[in-house]
């Protein structure tokens, strides 16, 4: 199967510092770090057992001939935990910390799933690598789910450090539990040939010219961790209540692993512009989720996100977006895809022409959706999952396969997209089909728009009128153009990522041009313009650097 979670993500050692993935956390300093080491025992190591790197090497040169899984890492399994694993140092007022150190030689990078988890109310708990110059924490009660699951994202080098801190008030209340250490074997060295990341050349950034008009639709689009050692792309979807519940829709064929408690979701990993950067630019995190259905016919996972949630929905200052979508059976006039090919950061294809019905991999007839032909860019590995947008930027499908890549053949160049109308009523039942989620209440509803909790409202996608935002990012001076048919009234809104109106400007009887807006008092940071005409209203994220 194409697509399959492809490809490390490219960092080399100079990339990682704690800027590059903010896993939800509270942030803060261990505490190991601000006491002398003489208070302190010392870290003890487990080192994780040598394994076959030729043989993988053999496995991967034939799977990733034949476009399969495209594997990045190798799972260690082991039981590592507060008894009987690492070292306890007790504080003269009772307080403790217990550290543990997991070696694997020669790892790129590690990352770590617990199947025990609990932080009891004023412990916390950090992971850090053995130079201690990228940190993640602290993680706390807040990072506690139902299940007692939990995982972080990749961290660079080939050693990390587990720091639990436990106040005396809350003494061995904690649980903490390691079940697997994941080896990342490969990918770094594709740094010294591509600019950034592994993706093919064709590829288009997501704020790239091209991808102006879908800078709303992008906020959903997430990076999978899952299994571990593998990567696939996903959108947050909308709900009929449009009530924020933090659904996501992958693939049938990204969930195999059986592991959602342990899934990493990765938000607005994306290049700030349309050129490549130089070192990897910074993203959000979220662990942990549940399945709530899935179906082989049409290849659809659908999740929901349990660990991290600020009152039962995505923090809002991930400054997330729910993608609409339709679960009528008509071919888009045109296509788009949003997805983090080979695990690179977020990019954007297109197709301007129509879908035609498909197959792939011994699916029933018509239950996909294949794209005409690409006409922008494509789809690789760890595209896999990611969504397929219409003329009308709602959902209609998510990546299951095809033949496409960068400097393919004409006849080589579409993919095929599992059905979102054939997902909707799924197998008939509620662990087969969209509908029973999507629509709890049975209202019937064909086509739903997407919906911005930043904002709090739900945005038109209409294509009477063109908005572009440049540059994006600035240092707070930006242009709008706006191209509409006659002459209407124009509200534009600046909201910071807390909901806040910090700029507020009337345009009356505006006709099509460019007018400028200047936030360079303001700090650096993502903020939302929200721009309403007469018809409708739309929401780009704009960036300040500074």
């Amino acid at each position: 199967m194409k697509k399959l979670l492809l490809s490390l993500v490219v960092l080399i050692s100079a990339v990682f510092h704690n800027t590059v993935v903010a896993q939800l956390s509270q942030g803060g300093t261990p505490f190991s770090f601000k006491v002398s080491s003489k208070h302190l025992q010392e870290v003890s190591y487990k080192l994780m057992p040598s394994f076959d790197m030729e043989a993988l090497r053999a496995e991967d040169a034939v799977n990733d001939q034949s476009k399969g899984p495209y594997r990045f890492g190798y799972n260690h399994y082991v039981s590592l935990n507060l008894d009987n694993s690492g070292t306890w140092t007790t504080m003269p007022n009772g307080d403790r910390l217990w550290r543990l150190g997991v070696k694997s030689t020669g790892a790129l990078t590690i990352n770590l799933a617990f199947d025990d988890c609990f932080i009891p109310k004023g412990a916390s708990m950090f992971v850090y690598n053995s130079t201690k110059d990228f940190v993640i924490g602290a993680f706390t009660e807040l990072n506690n789910q139902k299940d007692n699951a939990f995982a972080t994202d990749l961290i660079g080098g080939d050693a990390v450090v587990i720091e639990y801190y436990e106040p005396a008030a809350v003494s061995h209340q904690g649980r903490i539990s390691l079940f697997r250490v994941t080896h990342g074997y490969r990918g770094v060295e594709d740094y010294a040939v591509k600019s950034f990341g592994n993706s093919g050349s064709c590829q288009k950034n997501v704020n790239c010219p091209f991808g102006a008009n879908w800078q709303v639709e992008k906020r959903g689009v997430v990076c999978l961790v899952v299994g571990g050692s593998e990567f696939c792309s996903g959108s947050l979807v909308n709900d009929v209540p449009q009530d924020g519940k933090p659904y996501v829709l992958t693939a049938n064929h990204c969930s195999t692993s059986n592991d959602w408690a342990q899934w990493v979701f990765r938000f607005n990993w994306e290049a700030p512009g349309c050129s490549n950067p130089s070192s990897s630019p910074s993203s959000q995190s979220l662990t942990g989720s549940t399945l709530c259905a899935r179906n082989s016919p049409s290849d659809f996972c659908l999740v929901q996100i349990t660990g991290g949630l600020s009152g039962g929905t995505v923090p809002a200052n991930y400054g997330v977006y729910f993608n609409g979508w339709s679960n009528i059976d008509t071919p888009a006039d045109s296509a788009w895809g949003i997805h983090h090919p080979s695990g690179d950061v977020k990019k954007i294809s297109g197709a301007a022409n129509a879908c035609i019905n498909g197959t792939w991999s011994g699916t029933p007839a018509n239950s996909h959706w294949q794209v005409g032909q690409w006409t922008t860019a494509c789809t690789e590995g760890g595209s896999s999952g990611s969504p397929l947008f219409d003329q009308n930027h709602r959902i209609v499908g998510q990546l299951h396969g095809g033949p496409s890549y960068c400097g393919a053949p004409t006849s080589s160049m579409n993919d095929v997209y599992g059905k979102f109308s054939l997902s909707w009523l799924g197998g008939g039942t509620n662990a087969t089909q969209l509908k029973h989620w999507l629509d709890p209440n049975s209202t019937g509803v064909t086509t739903l728009n997407g919906w911005g909790p930043t904002v709090g409202v739900a945005e038109s996608n209409s294509t009477n009128t063109s908005i572009t935002i440049y540059p994006n990012p600035s240092n707070g001076e930006f242009n709008i153009e706006i191209k509409q048919n006659g002459m209407q009234n124009v509200l534009v809104k600046v909201l910071n990522v807390v909901g806040q109106t910090i700029l507020l400007k009337a345009l009356s009887n505006a006709n099509s041009g460019v007018f400028s807006i200047d936030l360079t008092n303001e700090p650096k940071g993502i903020y939302f313009a929200e721009i309403t005409t007469s018809t409708e209203k739309t929401v780009t994220k704009i960036t300040i650097v500074k």
